[in-house]
């Protein structure tokens, strides 16, 4: 996935990612118990209280992306 689409899913700038310290290789596939057809990552430590706000996101907060923004050619 590129960083463009994946910042641009989450509402985001690439460099907002690049403060977060979140590259898509760190996105995890759910659990059985969770939907398949989703990656999450874990809201890291470092993040900005500015984008926290932005986002309405928590550190440590598990955040959902859909697996089909990684079958865009």
């Amino acid at each position: 996935m590129k960083r463009s689409i994946l910042a641009t899913h989450l509402g985001l700038t690439e460099e907002e990612l690049d403060e977060m310290d979140l590259d898509p290789e760190d996105l995890d596939e759910g659990s059985v118990e969770e939907e398949s057809n989703t990656f999450y990552f874990t809201v890291p430590d470092n993040t900005p209280q500015r984008i926290l706000g932005k986002k309405g996101w928590s550190i440590g907060e598990r955040v959902a992306v859909p697996i089909s923004l990684f079958n865009v050619s």
